[in-house]
């Protein structure tokens, strides 16, 4: 990606490390591979699932955004 800006590179790039990143992890869930977000409160979201089985996309305790057991 190219960025054309008048702004001085420092200033575009000010903050970009202290962003927080979202902890992730991939996991199984009724044996369909997903990517889930640690909460700061222990829980886990489901950010999206890494299936390549159109069905899976289907179920609806699969959908993005939902709170997953481990």
């Amino acid at each position: 990606m190219i960025l054309y800006t008048p702004i001085q590179l420092e200033q575009v790039l000010q903050g970009l490390d202290e962003m927080k990143s979202a902890k992730t992890k991939q996991v199984m869930i009724s044996g369909v591979p997903a990517l889930v977000q640690v909460e700061e409160d222990g829980s886990n979201k489901l950010v999206k699932l890494l299936s390549t089985d159109p069905e899976h996309y289907m179920r609806p305790e699969l959908v993005p955004g939902v709170q997953v057991k481990i």
